[in-house]
């Protein structure tokens, strides 16, 4: 079973700018880069987007190069050995990426890498001149006796709904999950992932919107905390769109947003549930309704219509629990019984 921290378990801090869920990473010649988006959705680690990555006395270059390819851009560069640090987790001999080209939306700035905690082999052919994947960082953790257990959870901190920026405190921590933090039973779900898939993807068992059930009874689902949104398949989501009338579906720049008319209250936006390993998970209207605060971000006029965090999921997956789905729910990543773990908070 799934397995409670300890004491001596490491942890980082985790904050919430709105576009992206970060975390500081220590490496190179004691450079400390405080952006390093934080991403279960792919595996590799990799900084200098914003500030070159300098070798330090840990570093061992590789001669090999990188290429990560992301549904929002791309990173590339040359490949190290080096000593890294995450809050008070540490390891040596990590493969890291120093980028010295980037291609990533403004939004994302600043920012100066990725964390991938995707799976093992999710980071396969990023990394030139190794045919086969290379340990993430988690990984290497267990590998270096940090952690016992390769088992990880995460406390991604919400966005006040009246200020904007985030309240209270986030964190990732190494080797299990921290009971004090969570109210009732755990939901336990498989990790199902296709063929050369190495994501945290599993099976809802359905998504309703009020009273009504609005998806198949099996959801093809994953969790995504590289991805702000709450993104629904495009049956499911015109099925949000319908079921409040007047709600229509909007492009400001590169975002495209569900609204809700300014002439219906927050308190009377139907309730979303999504049902997983025989729990509920519900959101309110306040919940899944982006703060006006915050609509300079994403470069929204305020109208007095109610803008979401509903998306698209393409066409891969029926659901993406991302960002603004994270931030409201207890989450555990356990990799040795392939399994992920959803809880409300205590």
């Amino acid at each position: 079973m799934p397995v409670r921290a300890s004491l001596t378990d490491p942890t980082a801090a985790v904050s919430n700018r709105v576009t992206k869920l970060v975390v500081s990473v220590t490496t190179g010649d004691d450079q400390t880069f405080e952006n390093v988006l934080l991403d279960t959705g792919s595996g590799a680690l990799w900084v200098g987007a914003s500030t070159p990555y300098i070798p330090g006395p840990n570093s061992v270059s590789t001669g090999d190069s990188f290429i990560a390819g992301y549904d929002e851009g791309s990173a590339e560069g040359l490949v190290y050995l080096d000593t890294v640090t995450i809050g008070s987790a540490m390891v040596s001999n990590q493969f890291i990426g120093a980028a010295n080209a980037t291609s990533l939306p403004a939004d994302l700035s600043p920012l100066d890498g990725f964390l991938g905690l995707a799976l093992n082999g999710s980071n396969e052919h990023i990394f030139t001149g190794n045919d086969t994947p290379t340990n993430t960082f988690v990984d290497n953790l267990v590998q270096q006796g940090i952690i016992e257990h390769e088992i990880w959870s995460l406390v991604v901190p919400s966005l006040d709904p009246t200020s904007g920026p985030q309240s209270g405190e986030g964190e990732i921590l190494f080797g299990g999950f921290d009971e004090s933090k969570i109210q009732g039973d755990i939901a336990w779900v498989d990790v199902t992932n296709p063929i050369n898939n190495f994501g945290w993807n599993f099976n809802m068992d359905g998504i309703f919107f009020g009273d009504t059930q609005i998806s198949n009874d099996t959801i093809f689902s994953t969790t995504d905390s590289g991805n702000i949104w709450i993104s629904l398949n495009i049956f499911t989501y015109l099925e949000v769109e319908q079921a409040v009338p007047g709600t229509t579906n909007v492009i400001v720049g590169d975002n495209e947003f569900l609204v809700f008319p300014a002439n219906v209250s927050l308190a009377d936006l139907p309730l979303l549930r999504f049902s997983m390993g025989g729990q509920n998970f519900t959101l309110s209207g306040e919940q899944y309704v982006i703060s006006s605060n915050v609509y300079p971000t994403f470069n929204i006029t305020d109208d007095g219509r109610h803008y979401s965090w509903f998306g698209t999921a393409g066409l891969q997956r029926d659901a993406v629990l991302g960002q603004a789905w994270l931030q409201y729910f207890y989450s555990i990543y356990d990799v040795e019984n392939n399994k992920i773990g959803f809880a409300n908070y205590a």
